[in-house]
């Protein structure tokens, strides 16, 4: 089993920690280790958000129990009524994520008896700084990730990945008429590349601006998985396609295709070739993050697929030519979503160049 990066450097805050209490004798050491713990974040940026937000909390619990330690005691209901004014209190000013370290030293300080408050107070204040900078230090000084950088690198791989394997899913479905077996490919090389992306991209969001169009990247996520799993749902229609026709006709029967469903295929065949073209244009705007101009749906393409069924319609019927039709009909659905949703990409892409350009006169 690999021992991470982040492990390491967990391990080694806890050290430094504590032997910096040691050798100060600051008290509790144990409470500046867990701060440590605490702030050694997945990413620099996090790491530093979260201890300024963890320095904030914690001089708030400190005045809150002084307050309430010298005002009113230190029972148990005074105890939980200051932590309930400073959870309420730092979701008020945007603080939610330092609250637990907040709770913690309120405990600590009202369970001291009321004589050594400030020394108590004092003293786990300094602890949790020697934490807080630790955790800072070694995560800049010890190869600090950068998650948002291998994010974008490895995200127009993943586009390109997962789009052939939708793209040869249609075109194998298209020509499986040739085939007399089929082995479906597995998409698990899509899947990892798929699941490393999405893993990177919840680290990265802590290093990423508005400039960085958010919303686009995730869409283009939703895009990919949709191309993983529609090209699956595809590629299962072909094997049962070739499987259907190997056991039901002769070889010389399975060349035959009628000239009203090689008309259908004609038609699907070019709108792959359109969705190519659409995906080779969401690629280098992915990598160059320049947009290509304005997209609209081609309805006349769809109009043209419409037609070329009813022709077919009118001449066949039969059992066959219902699962044909089904299967027909799935792959033009899918086939209309990639579409679209390329096309709606695109278009995010040139209003994201738009607005820059006008941004910069």
């Amino acid at each position: 089993m690999l021992i991470g990066a982040r492990t390491i450097k967990t391990g080694l805050a806890v050290a430094t920690t504590l032997f910096i209490c040691n050798v100060f004798s600051i008290e509790p050491a144990s409470f500046a280790a867990i701060t440590a713990v605490v702030n050694m974040q997945p990413s620099v940026s996090k790491s530093i958000n979260n201890a300024w937000e963890q320095i904030g909390v914690h001089l708030l619990a400190i005045v809150f129990s002084l307050i309430m330690g010298l005002l009113f005691g230190t029972n148990p209901i005074f105890i939980g009524t200051t932590v309930v004014f400073l959870i309420i209190f730092c979701n008020w000013i945007g603080w939610p994520n330092g609250i637990v370290m907040g709770i913690v030293s309120i405990i600590f300080i009202l369970d001291s008896p009321r004589e050594t408050f400030l020394i108590h107070a004092l003293s786990r204040s300094l602890s949790i700084f020697v934490g807080l900078g630790v955790a800072l230090l070694i995560n800049r000084i010890l190869a600090p990730p950068r998650y948002k950088s291998k994010f974008m690198s490895t995200l127009n791989d993943l586009v390109q990945l997962t789009s052939k394997y939708f793209l040869e899913s249609l075109n194998t479905f298209i020509h499986a008429g040739n085939f007399t077996y089929y082995q479906r490919p597995d998409p698990q090389e899509q899947q990892n590349l798929l699941d490393e992306v999405t893993n990177l991209y919840e680290h990265a969001r802590e290093e990423m601006t508005m400039d960085d169009h958010p919303p686009f990247i995730e869409r283009l996520l939703e895009i990919c998985r949709g191309f993983i799993e529609r090209g699956e749902s595809i590629n299962q229609m072909t094997a049962q396609r070739v499987t259907r026709r190997r056991e039901s006709y002769s070889p010389e029967e399975l060349q035959e295709i009628t000239a009203e469903f090689k008309e259908i295929l004609d038609i699907l065949s070019l709108g792959y070739e359109k969705l190519a073209g659409l995906i080779d244009s969401l690629s280098s705007g992915v990598t160059e993050k320049k947009g290509s101009g304005s997209y609209t749906e081609d309805i006349g393409y769809w109009e043209s697929f419409d037609r070329a069924i009813d022709d077919w319609n009118r001449k066949v019927c039969g059992v066959f030519y219902l699962r044909a039709l089904m299967e027909v009909s799935v792959v033009a659905t899918e086939l209309r979503w990639a579409n679209r949703r390329t096309i709606n990409l695109l278009n995010m892409i040139n209003k994201q160049s738009e607005k820059k350009l006008k941004n910069s006169v």
